[in-house]
C-alpha cells in the first residue's frame, strides 16, 4: 500500500473523522479477507483510492476475488495540466491516467464491495492505511460506519522477526522467496496472503503464541523516556521519525517524545536514515511549493531510489499509536 502524499492541502486543515474502527487483532480466524488499495496519497481528505482488491479465503482456500480499477476527480496542476494521478504515483505504481479513464467510481462499486467483505477479518500489510480510506470512502458513498475487525501482516511481523532491520512487504516477501508485483492491489493480497501462511509457520517454529501477546500502553503522563515503556512490535520500534508541518493534537516536542518512549528516535530532517516523515497541516508554511514541503519533495525522491522510508498524515501517525497512548 502506499504510504505518500500529493495535493495542496493537509488532512489538518479539516476536521478530522472521528472513526469507530473495528479492532486490531493478531488472531487469525479461518475466514477472512485478504485487502489491498492503491491510492493517489495518504490522505483521506483530499486523496482517492484508484485501485482495490480482495481476497475471500475460507480454511485455507481462496473463495473468490476482487478486483477494480478507481476513477479518481481529475485534479488541475500548477502546469494547467490535468490528471488523475501524478507522475510519482505512476512511477510507484504503474498506474496511469490511461487506465483509469474508464474505471468506474468508488461510489459505482462501494455498495458490491461492501457486501463481497462482509463482517469478515480484514488482514492486510500495514493495514490501518486501507481500513482508514475504507472507512471514510463507505461513510461518504453508502452512509455506513466499516467496522470489521482487521489483522496487520507488518504487527505480525515486527513480533515474530525484531531482529529485521525492516519489514516492509517487500522486504518479507524476499526473505520468504514470495514473488511479487509491488503496489498492484491484487498482487500484494496474493503476496500479503502467502506471508501470513510463512508468518505463521515461523511462530511456530519460534515457539511464539500470537492469542497471548500483549502490547504496553504508554502513560503520557510518565514521559520521560523510559526505555521499560519500549514496544519492539510497534512500527517506530528502532526507526527514525521526522516531522514537518504543525501538529494539531500534540506538540511536536510531545509527540517525539511518545515516539521515544516506544523505542524510536527523531530527526530534524528527512536523510538517508529516515524510516518515516509525518505531516500535519502545511497552511502558511513557508517552505511548501505546489502542495509539498522540501521534506516531502526529498522524502519522495528516496520513496522511488527504494529507500524503507514511509510518508504519513497526522491522523495515520496516531492510528499507530493507538494501542500505546492512554
Amino acid at each position: 500500500m502506499i504510504t505518500i502524499s500529493i495535493g495542496s492541502s493537509s488532512a489538518s486543515d479539516e476536521t478530522p473523522i472521528k472513526r469507530e474502527k473495528g479492532k486490531s487483532i493478531l488472531s487469525v480466524p479461518l475466514e477472512y479477507v485478504v485487502l489491498d488499495l492503491e491510492t493517489t496519497g495518504l490522505d483521506t481528505h483530499f486523496d482517492n483510492i484508484i485501485e482495490v482488491a480482495c481476497i475471500h479465503i475460507s480454511n485455507g482456500e481462496i473463495v473468490n476475488t476482487f478486483h477494480s480499477y478507481v476513477k479518481p476527480p481529475l485534479l488541475e496542476y500548477f502546469d494547467g495540466s490535468h490528471h488523475y494521478v501524478d507522475s510519482f504515483i505512476t512511477k510507484l505504481t504503474g498506474i496511469t491516467d490511461d487506465m483509469l479513464k474508464d474505471a468506474p467510481s468508488f461510489e459505482d462499486i462501494a455498495q458490491k464491495l461492501y457486501d463481497f467483505i462482509g463482517q469478515s477479518v480484514i488482514i492486510g500489510h500495514n493495514v490501518n492505511f486501507d481500513i482508514n480510506f475504507l472507512y471514510d470512502n463507505f461513510l461518504k458513498a453508502l452512509n455506513i460506519l466499516f467496522q470489521n475487525d482487521f489483522i496487520d501482516t507488518m504487527r505480525i511481523a515486527r513480533i515474530i522477526l525484531p531482529e529485521l532491520p525492516h519489514h516492509r512487504l517487500f522486504d518479507l516477501c524476499k526473505l520468504y522467496s514470495i514473488d511479487n508485483d509491488y503496489h498492484r492491489a491484487l498482487s500484494d493480497c496474493e503476496a500479503t496472503q502467502k506471508l501470513l501462511s510463512c508468518l505463521q509457520e515461523e511462530s511456530v517454529k519460534r515457539g511464539i503464541d500470537l492469542s497471548t501477546y500483549k502490547t504496553k500502553t504508554v502513560d503520557l503522563r510518565k514521559l520521560a523516556g523510559d526505555v521499560s515503556l519500549n514496544d519492539p512490535s510497534n512500527p517506530l520500534f528502532h526507526k527514525n521519525v521526522v516531522f514537518t508541518g504543525k501538529l494539531e493534537r500534540y506538540t511536536r516536542k510531545d509527540a517525539a517524545q511518545i515516539v521515544c518512549n516506544i523505542g524510536g528516535f527523531c530527526e530534524n530532517n528527512v536523510t538517508m536514515k529516515t524510516n518515516f516523515l509525518v505531516i500535519g497541516s502545511l497552511k502558511d508554511s513557508p517552505n511548501v511549493k505546489g502542495g509539498k514541503s522540501t521534506k516531502m519533495k526529498k522524502a519522495e525522491n528516496l520513496i522511488l531510489k527504494g529507500q524503507d522510508l514511509h510518508i504519513l498524515s497526522e491522523d495515520t501517525f496516531y492510528d499507530m499509536l493507538r494501542d500505546y497512548v492512554k
